[in-house]
């Protein structure tokens, strides 16, 4: 007969489903607020920053593609989450000139680092 795994088997679990739960959510929320504006800005006639929001959008799809890559391999998945966050949150500094801008971070790099957290324990073990 196996043998269920259980959280309190491995503790370390925990951190991967709720940094996937987590991702989930900021991601499926980038999607949702994102594409209307991407495809209205398509439409729209040329301005001139548009470079500057394209490259919003970029680091977004960094940030989803971290996101999907977590899912095979962990370690770099993570990483490029906690990278990206860390662009997107300088991007918004940079635009707005406001320091309290600089909060962003805390939730975009949240799930990254529970998944950094995640591949550490499980190098350990």
């Amino acid at each position: 007969m196996e043998k269920r795994t259980l959280f309190q088997d491995h503790p370390s679990q925990f951190y991967l489903i709720a940094a996937r739960i987590i991702g989930f959510l900021i991601t499926g929320i980038f999607m949702l607020f994102m594409v209307p504006e991407f495809i209205a800005l398509l439409s729209n006639e040329t301005a001139d920053n548009e470079g500057w929001i394209l490259l919003f959008y970029l680091l977004s799809i960094a940030y989803g593609c971290g996101f999907l890559i977590s899912f095979w391999k962990v370690g770099l998945g993570g990483l490029l989450l906690v990278i990206s966050s860390i662009l997107i949150t300088l991007y918004a500094f940079i635009d707005s000139n406001s320091w309290a801008v600089l909060l962003l971070f805390i939730p975009l790099s949240f799930s990254g680092i529970l998944f950094l957290i995640y591949w550490k324990k499980k190098q350990n073990r």
